[in-house]
């Protein structure tokens, strides 16, 4: 492991942790549940899957399934992607186009990490990944989780990259049963159990274990301790009451907590680069999110009334360049329903949100968007302090109709109106699909929609580090596909979209301090400005195979290409997440009842990044206030080329799992082997630079070399 690994990963962790995104999204109308039906929509296991060819055509179970506006993983397939770790949401990496930030928080056609938004049952999530990359949802609760691409049904309002949907499963009404999973990197339990006839419930908890072995694997050439190693836990809680044929109540609660910090040696090469970095860093995240949601079954429809309360907050130390104390809590009530309409289905909706932002943070007054431009060193600003209390409220009204036409096209039309009492802006946007059934055979589809999303961190909000006349950004997106859904084992999907993106914020060069001698060119403009815009395009490949003849799988490939434009400067650049070419290939082969092997492969484009050619010594000032150089240089500001404008080699791994069914004290079992990088394909991700960026070394991605792991799950 490498520090800049590490410091990347915590990067990330940190500018999610500082997300306002609050993420709702839709689901599809769920079947009418009778108290005594199951309450278990997972297909069948893999040893019934495979003693019957005949069922399996019949079935077609697919585990990348096509939706209209994105894609959906289902069953039990999706905890045994090689590489995923028992994780299924981590195997939407495998899904056309995908880039992943630092190895897990997705970016979706041209956007980024931060324009998702990310919900579960209905109700918002507060992290989905923790710092080591794992989900925050016990895998076995996951029946299902759609990746949404491009315009998207309307109740999704918050959002220009993509949208997160994910279904955990309801109790089964059951005797008490447990999941216990130990693996070298988390252990986890899940209990389940009927209360009556009527009503169920299950808690799940996990641990990471990480922290107690992270030391021991450093290299012994890291500049850095851990004063807190990354340690983070979880859970998950739902109760469901089938009060009658015709109403359900469910009581939800999730959460997650992270903790991570490391102190940099003072002679480490980060320090002498960034001398405010002195002091480590370290991140304290958590939320808690708990729900009500009654559903009520009617001449009406389906009709849902929700109340969620959702508290995020976030501690974060960067040496002497931040020091942020945040929480943010959110009260939403939403009544949504979904019902038959003359040839079609009408969904319809109200959402009430209050938001209240709690922050105190001490830190460097030096505005900068990294995705627009290499930031400016901290050491040369000044620090300030403020401390604030924010009251936001948001109200949406959506709809959507989708319907038949005639026998062979169909089509969905609906509409988002959105205010914030905040920027006082409103919102109109429309989102359309029509979609032609050529043949039997094939289906062409062409959808379009208008979305913006909140801002996506603190600073934007303060009235001292941020600018609070900010508009929110905005996005079009367009798609034009072509479906196959035959009666072959085998579907696929060719897919070509395109999206601008408008009033992206970027930093003000005129607040910007360059030198220690020099102060902000106008002290009384705005740190930010809606000065970026932004476009991507591409096309998209999937073949994906049903489960027959023992085996299953998918191959995508994705060509694309996104540019920003910094309207300020005029500069025109490639987008850090611009990765031209993505190829993932999932195979997962059933050798008997107890044994299954499977591989992925990923080939994708190399990152960019800007080239530093070389730094200037920066010297402590004298009397006069000019450069002494006669005393040692504070650091060294690099000089770099022009923003994004090299790229680094392809990247290409293979992972492999295997899985083994057996019983241990009479209890069914599952043995899981997997081996990462399988034939140690060491890919750069970057650069490390000594304290005057005289000399560089590579940075290589982990794993350089095969990584094995083991982990167990038995059902009590």
């Amino acid at each position: 492991m490498k520090t800049l690994s590490l410091l990347s990963t915590i990067g990330l962790t940190l500018l999610s942790s500082s997300a306002l995104a609050n993420d709702y999204a839709k689901e599809e109308a769920n079947e009418k549940k009778k108290p005594d039906q199951s309450v278990n929509v997972t297909p069948k296991s893999a040893s019934t899957d495979n003693t019957d060819n005949t069922d399996n055509k019949i079935e077609k179970i697919r585990v990348v399934g096509s939706k209209d506006s994105g894609l959906e993983l289902s069953s039990d397939k999706i905890l045994k992607v090689p590489g995923a770790g028992n994780d299924p949401i981590r195997a939407i990496e495998s899904l056309p186009g995908i880039v992943l930030a630092r190895g897990f928080a997705p970016a979706v056609r041209g956007s980024s990490p931060e324009d998702m938004y990310y919900q579960s049952d209905d109700v918002p999530v507060g992290n989905v990944f923790h710092i080591d990359s794992f989900s925050t949802f016990h895998p076995n609760l996951i029946r299902s989780f759609e990746l949404k691409t491009g315009a998207w049904e309307a109740e999704f309002n918050d959002a220009i990259g993509g949208v997160i949907d994910t279904r955990l499963k309801d109790p089964e009404i059951v005797d008490p049963t447990a999941i216990v999973d130990f693996s070298f990197l988390r252990t986890g339990v899940l209990f389940e159990s009927k209360i009556n006839e009527n009503s169920a419930f299950y808690f799940a908890m996990r641990q990471s274990l990480v922290h107690l072995y992270i030391e021991e694997i450093l290299d012994d050439e890291e500049q850095f301790q851990f004063d807190q190693a990354p340690i983070n836990n979880d859970y998950q809680f739902k109760y469901v009451n089938y009060i009658d044929p015709d109403n359900k109540l469910t009581v939800q609660a999730t959460g997650s907590n992270d903790e991570v910090a490391l102190l940099f040696d003072d002679d480490s090469d980060e320090v002498l680069q960034n001398p405010d970095l002195q002091g480590g860093i370290g991140v304290d995240q958590y939320y808690h999110n708990q729900s009500i949601i009654w559903t009520n079954y009617s001449n009406w429809g389906e009709t849902k009334v929700i109340a969620n309360r959702l508290e995020r907050s976030g501690d974060i130390v960067i040496g002497q360049l931040l020091d942020l104390d945040a929480k943010t809590t959110d009260y939403m009530f939403k009544v949504k329903n979904n019902q038959d309409w003359g040839n079609g289905v009408i969904s319809s909706g109200v959402e009430l949100r209050s938001q209240t932002v709690d922050y105190a943070v001490t830190g460097k007054q030096q505005p900068c968007n990294n995705e627009f431009e290499v930031c400016p060193p901290s050491y040369y600003a000044d620090t300030e302090f403020e401390s604030d209390e924010i009251d936001i409220n948001f109200y949406n009204l959506f709809a959507d109709y989708d319907w038949d036409l005639n026998a062979d096209w169909s089509a969905r039309v609906g509409a988002v109106y959105s205010y914030n009492d905040y920027t006082e802006e409103t919102f109109v946007e429309p989102r359309v699909t029509l979609r032609w059934q050529v043949t039997d055979e094939y289906r062409l589809k062409v959808a379009a929609g208008q979305h913006h999303q909140w801002f996506r961190q603190y600073k934007y909000l303060s009235s001292k580090f941020g600018a609070p006349d900010l508009k929110l950004s905005q996005s079009n997106h367009y798609v034009l596909g072509i479906e196959y859904v035959g009666e072959s084992d085998y579907a696929w999907r060719l897919e070509t979209y395109y999206k601008d993106m408008d009033d992206l914020v970027v930093s003000n060069p005129l607040l910007q301090v360059n030198d220690l001698t020099s102060s902000p060119s106008n002290s009384e403009g705005a740190n930010y400005l809606n000065e970026g815009v932004g476009d991507a395009y591409g096309v998209e490949f999937l073949i994906n195979k049903a489960i027959s003849n023992d085996w299953y799988g998918w191959l995508s490939v994705a060509y694309s290409k996104t540019e920003r434009v910094n309207n300020l400067t005029g500069e025109e650049f490639r987008y850090q997440y611009d990765l031209p070419w993505i190829v993932n290939l999932v195979s997962n082969y059933e050798i008997n009842e107890r044994w299954q092997i499977g591989g992925r492969w990923r080939l994708q484009s190399g990152s960019l990044y800007t080239p530093i050619i070389s730094a200037d010594p920066v010297y402590p000032l004298d009397q006069s206030g000019n450069p002494d150089v006669e005393q040692e240089p504070i650091f060294y500001d690099p000089v770099e080329a022009a923003f994004n404008s090299d790229r680094l080699e392809y990247f290409h791994r293979l992972d492999i799992r295997l899985d083994y069914q057996t019983t241990l004290w009479n209890k069914e079992t599952n043995i899981y082997f997997e081996v990462l990088n399988l034939y140690g394909q060491k890919s750069v991700e970057g650069y490390e630079y000594n304290a005057d960026y005289s000399e560089k070394e590579k940075e290589y991605q982990f794993p350089e070399t095969p990584i094995p792991s083991i982990g167990i799950q038995i059902i009590f």
